[in-house]
């Protein structure tokens, strides 16, 4: 993606938080006739024994795009933290502005293969309702079903991507001066939207930072 130099994100540890925050991602594959193809699909965002950064999901088997992974391209997967429209009018008074957007994302490159073992695919069931179903006071569990579980397992192809690169921008005003960034944070702390207040929640956290943090 297009990252001009300020709003370049470069800490691994950063861009992995964002990724788990905002889990719900889509991946892009292209196929044999140059096609891009999509899919929506929650990730379990990790980091394996090494320290490499995994990607695992499934996705439903009559979904054609998994068998682009049979290519052994990179794929892409998109993870969209939150954005929020910013006004001129919350600048401070002088020259002409215009309106613009602030937005977090992060852009996972890596090759994809499937999960063939029936064990690997459980444990990402297993994996996945543990993530999704925290802070719920009786979590389900596919060990509670899990006759049912295994027959749309049939049904389901899981996979993992692993990541070789990652692209991160967090536009943030940075290019403005400090007092307007203050006064951009003001103007989404003011928003009924709750995509503006975690906007104007990072912007924050960044100006608090140590310089050069």
């Amino acid at each position: 993606m297009y990252t001009p130099r300020h709003f370049q994100e470069q800490d691994p540890e950063r861009l992995v938080a964002l990724m788990r925050q905002h889990s719900f991602a889509t991946l892009v594959t292209v196929g044999e006739d140059g096609a891009p193809f999509a899919t929506h699909l929650p990730f379990l965002v990790e980091r394996d024994a090494t320290g490499a950064i995994r990607l695992r999901a499934h996705m439903a088997r009559p979904n054609p795009q998994w068998h682009a992974f049979a290519a052994e391209r990179d794929v892409l997967v998109l993870f969209q933290g939150p954005h929020a429209y910013v006004s001129p009018t919350w600048y401070t008074p002088g020259p002409p502005q215009v309106p613009t957007w602030n937005y977090a994302a992060v852009h996972a490159y890596g090759r994809a293969h499937v999960l063939e073992s029936p064990d690997e695919v459980l444990r990402l069931l297993g994996d996945s309702a543990e993530t999704y179903e925290a802070g719920n006071p009786q979590p389900w569990r596919p060990d509670s079903v899990a006759e049912y579980v295994r027959k749309l397992m049939a049904g389901i192809v899981a996979f993992e991507v692993r990541v070789s690169r990652l692209e991160g921008k967090l536009k943030l005003s940075q290019n403005k001066g400090e007092e307007d960034r203050r006064r951009v944070i003001a103007g989404l702390e003011r928003s009924a939207f709750p995509g503006d207040r975690e906007v104007a929640a990072l912007m924050r956290a960044r100006e608090e930072e140590p310089a050069g943090g």
